[in-house]
């Protein structure tokens, strides 16, 4: 019976559900004066520093933003016509020449390089002469001076060592070696 209301209910149009009650509207509160923030040092100091940047700013024209007449111009002719063969035929003639140029300039300087391993590297004789000179002091003091009791050497630095290693510095004087 409760299905036989339900779809009566639904056929017959009436209203069944209530209207809400009208609301009364809230009074309205009167609006608060904004209060007035006190700055902290640094957020006045940050004002300040504001400031100063805008003040020296002032006329600088990366903040006018002021375009100046710097502008590109362009040719108004128009590009040259294609050159022909002959002057490509001129161009690879000229490469060719700087090219053989080149070339020679690096057979001098690779001569040279080569020149400079096998001599040393020392093209000053003032310096290898004087080297030889010290090498042959200490090799003739090494000699004279001769082994003590103990078969050590009266000169008492370790002469050989001391001389392999002239020799491992510098190549040209294996040439003088005598011991």
């Amino acid at each position: 019976m409760a299905k036989n209301d339900v779809i009566g209910l639904a056929k017959s149009g009436k209203a069944t559900t209530k209207k809400p009650a009208a609301r009364k509207p809230a009074a309205k509160k009167p609006a608060a004066k904004p209060v007035e923030k006190k700055l902290t040092a640094e957020e006045e100091r940050d004002l300040k520093a504001k400031a100063k940047v805008k003040e020296l700013l002032q006329d600088s024209p990366i903040t006018t933003l002021d375009k100046k007449e710097d502008l590109l111009e362009f040719d108004d002719n128009p590009p040259e016509a294609p050159k022909g063969v002959e002057w490509l035929e001129e161009q690879v003639t000229l490469l060719n020449q700087q090219k053989e140029a080149l070339s020679a300039e690096l057979g001098v300087v690779q001569a040279e390089n080569q020149a400079l391993k096998l001599g040393g590297g020392s093209n000053d004789g003032e310096v290898s002469k004087v080297v030889v000179q010290l090498f042959n002091e200490l090799q003739e003091n090494f000699i004279k001076m001769g082994i003590d009791n103990r078969g050590m050497g009266n000169f008492r630095i370790y002469t050989p060592g001391f001389l392999n290693r002239m020799i491992k510095f510098f190549p040209f004087l294996g040439q003088h070696k005598r011991y």
